[in-house]
């Protein structure tokens, strides 16, 4: 993985971690949500190892 992916992959991951906690602190179900939504270990389009090629095309 290339270093631009690895920041972008980082930044993605902290502003879902941002966004599910501020939508709990408000109160604001949506964001909390998204947050959690596009938190990697939730994205179904993320290839690892462990998902062996399912969502290639």
């Amino acid at each position: 993985m290339s270093l631009t992916r690895k920041i972008k992959s980082r930044v993605r991951a902290v502003q879902g971690w941002v966004m599910l906690n501020f939508g709990r602190a408000t109160g604001n179900q949506h964001l909390e949500s998204k947050g959690l939504a596009i938190r990697p270990e939730n994205d179904p389009g993320r290839h690892d190892e462990k998902s062996g090629g399912t969502f290639r095309n």
